[in-house]
């Protein structure tokens, strides 16, 4: 995805995101600044989408400022894009926060046995 991208929104609002690959390791800590450390895994999450969010949108159709300048313009977002928002910020997401492997996903297709156990 480049910068000039735009991405159109459910309720037919549009919204540019960086590019992943431009993001850097003060990105990353930007985000995570927004977790906060009350409230559950779910909270959590949502702090952290919301500080990609922050981080990741730079320019949008919505009658107020993007999240980068002022957070709480989140906020205002229509419930009907919120989903598409979280979607479309996947990748990056990915790339700063990759997922843990699992062990049991690493089978090797031509093992003729299963991995012991250790």
């Amino acid at each position: 995805m480049s910068t000039t991208e735009r991405i159109t929104l459910p309720s037919g609002a549009w919204v540019q995101l960086r590019d992943p690959a431009t993001l850097r390791r003060g990105d990353k800590q930007k985000a995570m600044r927004a977790v906060q450390d009350e409230g559950g895994d779910l909270s959590q999450a949502l702090d952290l989408i919301n500080g990609l969010l922050q981080v990741l949108i730079i320019d949008w159709s919505y009658p107020f400022p993007v999240p980068g300048e002022t957070p709480a313009s989140l906020d205002l977002v229509p419930l009907e894009d919120d989903d598409a928002l979280s979607e479309a910020i996947e990748p990056a997401r990915q790339m700063l926060f990759p997922s843990k492997p699992d062990p049991k996903d690493a089978k090797d297709a031509a093992s003729p046995t299963e991995p012991s156990a250790a």
